[in-house]
């Protein structure tokens, strides 16, 4: 149904609008595209891509240069144990956009249903505009993506616009613009129309979506967690930022990390694809999508695929001024841009018990958990464009008081920095300056946000 009409205040009135009232109907809305879906993704072998080969220096890339490449990458960040692996060079800056407007007086966004061939449920809800600069500039000869110019203007109403991180333990300091669009009852109208198959959902829901598992995609779950806190916890009037991206300041040095072919790779081997020798970690296999309604009718691309689930835990408990989250610096194979601030527990692979630094983290993070009144869970996927079913368990532990001002357990230093409590406000203003928060750390905030909303957190 198509926007049509206004209220006397010039915003959106409700019953002329597409849209979704409530997190069981979205996710009706998103199992239904889902069971109608025609897309099909084979598999590959990386010798058999079509537009992608080894190049001269040991390189996977595209035949135009453009989208990305898989690197052979070896970390010098500790002389002593050097760590080589294959990763995702993306140099490119993807933009994220969500297109917000008031609908008779509450802030909606205006989703879409995307598709992606590494999601494990083939579609999830997804942001307005979701693209890498050689999709919206049309690299592939496909079509445009619909509302991509006025994702990308300047002169745009924002309410946040940062750059923000991606997994730096698969891709070399990757980084997309992360963007909220605040649009009038015209612009809304018009956006409604340009981008098909679109709704407009309530702000609230939408955060109470990200507390469900497999239902918003990590892009959405980014640009959600710069929602405005002062925004989630009493909606009202918000200040457009006026400023564009900024990068936040980044204290520490970051990883030092030397080029190697693929080839080279002392402990990968390659056949149809490239895995580690022990089957550990990760693998990078290839792909044909066929059948799909995208910017081209069928494509070849190679996805990295985990080998097992991850696991983020974040231990909250009540603070001076608010929630206070338990985090910790850290520095991966590809945070070239410094070091990340991530949840305190953070592994790859729940199963993963190889070292003991490793168990002495994993029991630290059950004994914070043990302390708490609550603990919220999600399974969510993380980016589907370039992994094949990759999926995190999240957890939000509620403590029971407040604490002290060390670790939930003293004597465990062995997985990297030791954390630190920092106040849920002075967190969000280090995101919405940009370039310093995990994509993970960032799937948490907009999960505190949905309890925010639901009354379970008090901001």
């Amino acid at each position: 149904m198509s926007i049509t009409a206004t209220n006397a205040a010039g915003e959106l009135k409700k019953p002329r609008v597409q849209m979704i009232d409530s997190v069981h109907e979205l996710r009706s809305e998103c199992l239904r595209r889902r069971k109608e879906l025609t897309a099909h993704v084979h598999p590959v072998p990386l010798d058999g891509l079509r537009s992608w080969s080894m190049t001269e220096d040991g390189v996977l890339a595209h035949r135009t240069g453009r989208f990305f490449r898989i690197i052979g990458a070896r970390d010098l960040s500790d002389p002593d144990h050097p760590h080589e692996q294959p990763l995702i060079e993306q140099s490119e800056i993807g933009m994220l956009c969500l297109f917000v407007t008031r609908i008779d007086g509450e802030f909606h966004g205006l989703i879409t249903y995307k598709f992606e061939p590494g999601t494990p449920d083939g579609i999830e809800v997804a942001p307005t505009v979701q693209a890498t600069r050689s999709n919206y500039e049309s690299a592939h000869g496909g079509t445009g993506v619909p509302a991509a110019e006025l994702a990308l203007s300047e002169d745009a109403c924002t309410l946040a616009d940062a750059v923000q991180r991606e997994q730096e333990s698969w891709f070399l300091g990757k980084v997309n613009r992360n963007r909220i669009i605040l649009l009038d009852a015209k612009e809304a109208e018009d956006i409604g129309r340009t981008v098909a198959q679109s709704s407009w959902v309530p702000i609230p829901i939408l955060l109470q979506a990200a507390l469900e598992s497999r239902l918003i995609n990590m892009d959405l779950r980014s640009v959600l967690s710069m929602w405005p806190l002062e925004a989630t916890a009493s909606p009202g009037e918000i200040a457009p930022t006026g400023i564009g991206p900024a990068a936040g300041c980044r204290p520490g040095p970051g990883s030092i990390v030397e080029r190697l072919p693929l080839t080279s790779l002392s402990q990968w081997q390659m056949s149809e694809g490239i895995e580690h020798r022990q089957r550990r970690f990760f693998s990078v296999v290839g792909c044909r999508v066929e059948g799909q309604g995208r910017e081209v009718a069928s494509w070849d691309q190679p996805l990295l695929a985990p080998v097992g689930m991850g696991q983020v835990t974040l231990l909250v408990r009540a603070g001076v001024g608010g929630p206070h989250l338990w985090v910790a610096e850290r520095v991966r194979i590809g945070s070239v841009r410094g070091p990340s601030i991530e949840a305190g527990f953070q592994r790859g692979d729940i199963a993963d018990y190889t070292t003991e630094s490793r168990r002495r983290s994993m029991a630290a993070e059950s004994a914070g958990l043990a302390r708490c009144r609550a603990i919220h869970s999600a399974v969510h996927a993380e980016e589907g464009g370039r992994f094949r079913g990759a999926l995190v368990h999240y957890r939000l532990g509620l403590l029971t008081d407040t604490g002290t001002d060390t670790d939930p357990d003293p004597d465990d230093r062995g997985d990297g920095p030791a954390g630190r409590w920092i106040a849920l406000e002075e967190l969000e203003a280090l995101e919405q300056r940009g370039d310093r928060l995990s994509v993970e750390l960032r799937t948490c905030l907009t999960m505190l946000k949905g309890l925010i909303v639901t009354g379970t957190l008090t901001p």
